[in-house]
């Protein structure tokens, strides 16, 4: 079974059958939860996707006025990929395995999302803008993003990734801004049922420099990956490919 996914080709549920069609770019991902009470309950987080544009699209592009570029642009395919975290692939151990196919190409972790009981998917609550990774989706092949791990800045966490990045400093009755990190998929991962004879690749993330906030969300960064992405003393990210081979356009809605 599938469903339409924000800007995806398709996100595919529970229980349904899955197989690898030959021209599409397929994207797994664990996905990470905070529990919580009342008519809010648990928080569900997932990363916004945003494919880099290059090539014809990115010349349709740039010959639209720059300043009216921020939505939909006629002649090019949406860019823009939120995984929908309320509707799993599969669910095991307590982890929940989102499953979507996209176009293939290179897509930029650009932010991450929020949903609730009460929402009916998830809304930006985080821009990745100052520093974060990016991965090719390739055709034909299921890319495993591996874990996304999120922590409250106010408060010590037990996350190895996150517990040296956040400040631990009260913010009173104040949101409490999040600090995001990705746990790179290894074979020693847990593999949702399901895929088959799938092929499974882990995503070979590449570090990218500031970018600017168009998802409109709190400016943020993703925490360093060791051996992929990391900070300079100003908080620069070391080895950067920012946007050279192409341009991060997104049109959200």
């Amino acid at each position: 079974m599938a469903t339409p996914a924000f800007c995806a080709e398709r996100q595919f549920k529970s229980g349904g059958t899955f197989a690898v069609d030959a021209d599409d770019a397929y994207v797994l991902l664990r996905t990470f939860q905070v529990s919580g009470g009342g008519i809010r309950g648990p928080e569900r987080f997932s990363p916004i996707l945003v494919r880099v544009v290059a090539g014809k699209d990115l010349e349709i592009i740039q010959s639209f006025d720059q300043e009216k570029l921020y939505g939909d642009t006629p002649g090019v395919d949406h860019n823009v990929v939120e995984p929908n975290v309320k509707i799993p692939f599969a669910e095991s151990n307590g982890e929940e395995f989102v499953l979507i196919s996209l176009k293939p190409g290179t897509y930029v972790v650009a932010g991450v999302t929020v949903a609730t009981r009460a929402m009916k998917r998830g809304v930006s609550l985080t821009c990745l803008c100052m520093g974060t990774v990016k991965f090719e989706a390739r055709a034909g092949v299921v890319t495993d993003l591996g874990a996304l791990l999120v922590a409250r800045d106010d408060q010590p966490t037990d996350i190895p990734e996150l517990s040296n990045v956040v400040s631990g400093k009260r913010r009173g009755f104040g949101a409490w801004p999040p600090q995001i990190a990705i746990r790179v998929a290894t074979k020693q991962m847990e593999m949702p049922p399901g895929l088959g004879e799938s092929r499974v690749v882990a995503a070979e993330y590449e570090p990218v420099g500031a970018l600017p906030n168009y998802i409109g969300a709190a400016i943020s960064r993703l925490a360093p990956i060791p051996g992929i992405l990391s900070y300079d003393k100003d908080g620069e990210v070391i080895g950067s490919s920012a946007h050279s081979q192409g341009r991060v356009s997104p049109s959200p809605d």
